[in-house]
């Protein structure tokens, strides 16, 4: 198997019906606040949300499964399946959201857009680091998972404070890349050498 087969092949096991839920969950957030949120108001409150629910995207996935380590697979390739799934839910709530205020006919910036897809994929690619650091059994309860929530969620909102803050697309969009690429390495390098009995 190739390593774009195989990547796709882990993405679609990953693609159940409770990844199904979850995703019709975001998009409900995202509909939801279509219709609370206006470009005339304050919209950190819904940033912070899609963020939230982007990091959780990455750290809800379930890689400790032992199939994916009994395959002759490599980290890189279980690093870009985990990643496609957790993009897919990471850009969903942002996605219905400004579907819903463009039919509304609300002038949102497609550079607000942007901004908000960036900082949902990179608080999502930080958060595929929690899933390796939280035991079932305690959740979120760790202090390693706990850290890295709070690195996806600060992550985030600097892609999103720096379009704030007036920085030229060509400034936030290259240190969202550059976060979104150093995290997803790190995840792979991690997969390669992670020890699920441990």
């Amino acid at each position: 198997m190739n390593s774009t087969r195989a990547t796709l092949a882990i993405a679609r096991r990953h693609m159940s019906a409770a990844w199904i839920i979850s995703i019709a969950t975001r998009v409900s957030f995202g509909v939801v606040y279509a219709f609370i949120v206006t470009p005339a108001t304050n919209p950190w409150v819904f940033y912070i949300l899609a963020i939230l629910y982007a990091a959780f995207a990455g750290a809800e996935l379930r890689v400790r499964d032992l199939m994916y380590f009994a395959a002759p697979l490599y980290g890189r390739q279980l690093a870009r399946a985990h990643a496609l799934t957790a993009l897919l839910g990471a850009l969903a709530p942002p996605a219905a959201f400004f579907a819903v205020q463009t039919l509304r006919g609300l002038p949102w910036s497609w550079l607000a857009m942007l901004a908000t897809g960036a900082a949902c994929a990179v608080a999502a690619l930080v958060g595929l680091s929690v899933s390796l650091r939280r035991p079932p059994a305690e959740g979120y309860g760790t202090v390693a998972a706990t850290s890295y929530l709070a690195i996806a969620l600060a992550a985030g909102a600097t892609v999103v404070a720096l379009f704030s803050l007036g920085v030229p697309i060509y400034g936030w969009l290259a240190v969202a890349l550059l976060l979104g690429f150093l995290a997803l390495r790190a995840f792979g390098e991690t997969l390669a050498r992670y020890d699920p009995v441990d």
